[in-house]
């Protein structure tokens, strides 16, 4: 702020307080805009992370229980996913709130949006 202050100093206090409202005006003026223009359904983060797990997803095998339920079945364990309570028998579903692999795989089988849940 005090860089931008440079050619301000010299003025009236008065002036002085124009023109700081002035600079954060348009500050805020191009922040908005910017935001404006990006549309996510969720953030880059989560994106990432959800990435990380598709690929694993894809190796489950799902069976459909009824229209929100299915059981994946990892590597011999089975594992009882509810996407409508947002839940999977493995807890990790509940904890980040973001969902499993068990419950990727299961949306993945409904050809739902990921980024609903």
């Amino acid at each position: 702020m005090n860089y931008v202050l440079l050619e301000a100093r010299e003025l009236p206090i008065l002036r002085i307080m124009d023109f700081i409202q002035v600079k954060l005006q348009h500050w805020f003026y191009e922040r908005r805009n910017e935001v404006e223009g990006t549309f996510y359904d969720v953030s880059c983060w989560v994106e990432e992370e959800l990435k990380k797990k598709i690929d694993l997803a894809f190796t489950l095998n799902v069976f459909p229980v009824d229209s929100w339920r299915s059981r994946v079945e990892e590597e011999g364990i089975t594992f009882l996913v509810d996407l409508n309570k947002r839940t999977c028998d493995c807890f990790q579903f509940q904890f980040d709130e973001l969902p499993c692999i068990h419950a990727i795989a299961s949306i993945e089988k409904r050809n739902i949006k990921k980024s609903n849940f």
